[in-house]
């Protein structure tokens, strides 16, 4: 029996300088030179071999008959290593989504129509609509994967969730929610960061102006975890360049920078590659939180906060949300208002403005 794509894997031969990829595609092992002794060369260029050979030589159809449905894990993680589409950022919650689906079906022919409504009710029993919308998009992608191949011999609707349908929110948040944090607070945490790293297990990375840089752009962590040199930033410019793929709606764009975030960059960043790369600053972070928040602030926060109190406060400087949504990246402005803190301080400066800023005078008649 004919086995489907398992996706590519990359090797470095014994006594060999060039990668090679391999993959097993309708039932045979391939095996091809990518001409590249670097491994991120030769990942692009395994992704594009293995996208060439799957359009030349499309997988074989198969019949499934009900008692032969594989097991629906083993399929969904067939699903998620073959579909070179899917971006690798999605895959690990689309993994998650595939568990919640394993615990309602075991095999493929478990799934209908019916039995997809169920799982769409209970669902929104357990969490918020939104979170339904994405399982149900992910779960119509996978049929249809499974559809194509042949593992599934009917086609299955599943049904959507009611435009009124809210959910229940989860019971115990997996992050907590961005406390209100003033300038002076923000400022206060970054500057009690340290400069760099001092693990002996891992390299050398900068901390203090990786946090900089976040607090003064909004940008989200992931990206601030992918941009490199010379791809997205070069010694001495005044803004960063953006591209598709380390932007998590792909939006390309450049990023104005300010003279704090220009500075923070020259200081550590390399001839080449990742400026600051993803580590793991939870230790630094609390540390430093503690030593300037009070007690209940400093157990919620979190680096990520940054970007909130980023947002909140560029508005309360400026009042610009164009450019408040340009620099986080929301394609929608009610995004960008979801981060925004309100707070007394910022109504009382308000308040102050409007009070210096406006006479009554009583107008006398001619």
């Amino acid at each position: 029996m004919a086995r489907y794509p398992q996706g590519w894997r990359i090797r470095l031969p014994p006594n060999r300088s060039v990668y090679t990829v391999y993959f097993t595609h309708n039932g045979r092992r391939v095996d091809r030179s990518t001409g590249c002794s670097d491994p991120e060369q030769a990942a692009k260029e395994a992704a594009r071999i293995y996208a060439d050979f799957v359009q030349r030589e499309p997988p074989k159809r198969r019949i499934v008959r009900r008692g032969d449905s594989p097991a629906l894990p083993e399929l969904v993680e067939l699903w998620l290593t073959s579909d070179t589409t899917i971006d690798p950022s999605t895959v690990d919650t689309w993994t998650v989504y595939g568990g919640h689906w394993s615990e309602r079906w075991e095999t493929l022919v478990g799934i209908s129509e019916s039995t997809a409504e169920q799982y769409r009710n209970d669902r929104l029993r357990t969490v918020m609509a939104t979170t339904v919308r994405k399982e149900l998009s992910a779960l119509r992608r996978f049929l249809r994967w499974c559809r194509m191949h042949g593992y599934l011999q009917r086609e299955v609707v599943v049904p959507g969730v009611p435009s009124s349908a809210t959910g229940k929110r989860f019971g115990a948040r997996r992050r907590s929610s961005a406390p209100e944090l003033t300038p002076q607070q923000a400022t206060s945490i970054i500057a009690a960061l340290p400069e760099w790293s001092t693990s002996r297990k891992v390299a050398v990375f900068p901390i203090r102006a990786r946090f900089v840089v976040a607090y003064e752009t909004g940008l989200r962590p992931g990206t601030l975890d992918a941009i490199s040199v010379p791809e997205h930033y070069q010694h001495g410019s005044d803004r960063l360049a953006l591209t598709d793929d380390v932007d998590k709606v792909r939006w390309g764009r450049e990023v104005p920078l300010s003279e704090l975030a220009r500075k923070a960059l020259d200081a550590v960043c390399p001839e080449e590659g990742p400026i600051f790369g993803r580590h793991d600053y939870r230790e630094h972070l609390d540390a430093a939180a503690r030593s300037v928040l009070p007690k209940a602030l400093a157990d919620r926060f979190c680096g990520a906060h940054f970007r909130s109190a980023s947002i909140t406060h560029l508005l309360e400087r400026t009042g610009n949300l164009a450019a408040a949504q340009y620099l986080a990246g929301h394609r929608q402005p009610k995004t960008t208002a979801e981060y925004v803190r309100p707070s007394y301080r910022a109504a009382a400066e308000a308040i102050r403005v409007t009070r210096d800023s406006i006479v009554y005078r009583r107008k006398r008649r001619a």
